[in-house]
C-alpha cells in the first residue's frame, strides 16, 4: 500500500508539471495504462482526475466506476453515477458504458450486482433500474430472475407486448412451458396479429408435434410477414400431415 502511494503522488506530480490538454491527454494515457494492467486503484484515482478537467463524458464516468467496482468501492461507484446524472448525462447511456466495460474485462457478473446497489441507494430511479435489470437478466438467459422483473415492469405496464413477450421467454428458460404458452395466448388476446406470439406458438407446436395448430398459428404469422423460414417450416409441416 505505500509502494502504491509513492507512486501514484510521484505520478501526480508529473501530470500537475503539464497544463491544459496536453495534462489531460497524460493522464488519459496513464489512466488507460492502469486500467488495462487491472490496477484498479491507480485506474480509479486517475479517472477521477479526468473528471476534474471534463466532467461530462460518459464514457470516463464508466470506466472510473467499472474500476471502482473492482476496488471495491461500493459509495465511489454509487457517488459517480450521481455525479454523472447532475451533469446531465443519461443513466441508460452510462450504463450502457459500465456494461461494456463490465463484459470485456469478463465481469459481467458485477454489471448486475452493480445495478442492485444502484437500485438500493437511487430508488427514485427503480423503474429504469427495474428495465436494465430485465434486460441484463435476458441477456444472461437467467429465466427466473427475468420471469420476476418482467412480472415487476408489467405490473406498471400490464398491456405491453414486449414485457410479456420477454415473460414468455423467461418461462421457457425457466423449464415452465406452460405459462409460456399461456402468455403468448394472452398476447393474442390483446392482439389477434401479433407476430411474435403467433411465430413463437407455431414453433413451440411443431416441436411438439402438433402439426395442425402448428401451421394455422405459423400461417397467420407468414401472412403478417413473410420470411422464407417460415414458408420452408410449413412445408415440413405439410410432409408430416
Amino acid at each position: 500500500m505505500k509502494h502504491f502511494i509513492i507512486s501514484f503522488l510521484w505520478l501526480l506530480g508529473a501530470i500537475l508539471t503539464v497544463s491544459g490538454a496536453d495534462r489531460y491527454a497524460l493522464t488519459a494515457e496513464r489512466a488507460t495504462r492502469a486500467y488495462d494492467s487491472r490496477e484498479w486503484s491507480s485506474a480509479a484515482a486517475l479517472y477521477e482526475l479526468m473528471l476534474d478537467m471534463r466532467p461530462d463524458s460518459s464514457d470516463i464516468y464508466a470506466r472510473a466506476i467499472v474500476a471502482n467496482i473492482q476496488v471495491p468501492d461500493t459509495a465511489a461507484t454509487v457517488d459517480l453515477m450521481e455525479r454523472a446524472m447532475s451533469h446531465g448525462l443519461g443513466l441508460a447511456d452510462v450504463l450502457t458504458e459500465v456494461r461494456t466495460q463490465s463484459f470485456a474485462i469478463g465481469r459481467g457478473d458485477s454489471y448486475g450486482d452493480y445495478l442492485l446497489q444502484l437500485r438500493a441507494a437511487m430508488p427514485w430511479m427503480s423503474r429504469a433500474l427495474d428495465h436494465e435489470l430485465l434486460e441484463y437478466y435476458t441477456f444472461r438467459n437467467d429465466g427466473p430472475m427475468t420471469v420476476r422483473y418482467a412480472r415487476i415492469m408489467l405490473a406498471g405496464l400490464p398491456e405491453s407486448a414486449e414485457y410479456r413477450a420477454v415473460l414468455a421467454r423467461g418461462y421457457l428458460l425457466s423449464g415452465d412451458d406452460r405459462q409460456a404458452v399461456a402468455t403468448w395466448q394472452a398476447m393474442l388476446q390483446t392482439d389477434h396479429d401479433d407476430y411474435t406470439a403467433l411465430l413463437n406458438l407455431g414453433n413451440y407446436h411443431a416441436v411438439m408435434g402438433d402439426n395442425t395448430e402448428a401451421a394455422e398459428y405459423l400461417r397467420r404469422a407468414q401472412r403478417l410477414h413473410p420470411t422464407p423460414y417460415v414458408e420452408a417450416t410449413l412445408r415440413r409441416l405439410d410432409m408430416r400431415r
